[in-house]
């Protein structure tokens, strides 16, 4: 069995590869890795931060639902988007608390997996009152459509 810091090396070069299979990290590298992805996610490498926000929402453990989290508040804009799109694999209770933030997001992109993530997850009528304003007052148009698209269907 590898040492952590070993596991560590593994993980890094694993996320430094172009086409990576997440599932199949996850569960070769499992739980003890969480506290490497949150401290990539939290550093200053972008590429690295948004390949450990995916990565993490990949692992079942108790802690990722609160990495999730951090990374919807990330500076980097394709780490938050990393964390809508993660808020897919979360409980309903959890995932709330992600998109509660994503839904509030002023990137487009962000906004946009989070309308898609609220629509899989099944649960648009806990965000009515944030979908209807994103369907009035968002400029991008296909987010707009995105939102309002979503609020006619759980009317």
């Amino acid at each position: 069995m590898p040492t952590i810091e070993e596991l560590n090396e593994q993980v890094i070069a694993f996320l430094r590869q172009d086409e990576l299979d997440y599932p199949a990290a996850a569960a070769k590298f499992g739980a003890a890795v969480l506290p490497l992805l949150k401290a990539l996610i939290e550093g200053n490498d972008e590429n690295l931060a948004i390949k450990a926000a995916y990565l993490a929402g990949y692992i079942k453990h108790d802690s990722v639902a609160e990495i999730i989290n951090s990374a919807a508040s990330n500076k980097f804009t394709a780490v938050r988007v990393a964390a809508a799109y993660g808020s897919q694999k979360l409980s309903a209770a959890d995932a709330s608390k992600v998109l509660d933030k994503s839904l509030d997001d002023v990137d487009p992109g962000v906004l946009k997996v989070a309308i898609r993530s609220v629509e899989s997850l099944n649960i648009a009528k806990n965000f009515k009152a944030k979908l209807g304003n994103i369907g009035k007052v968002q400029l991008d148009l296909n987010v707009k459509g995105f939102a309002n698209d979503l609020i006619k269907k759980i009317k």
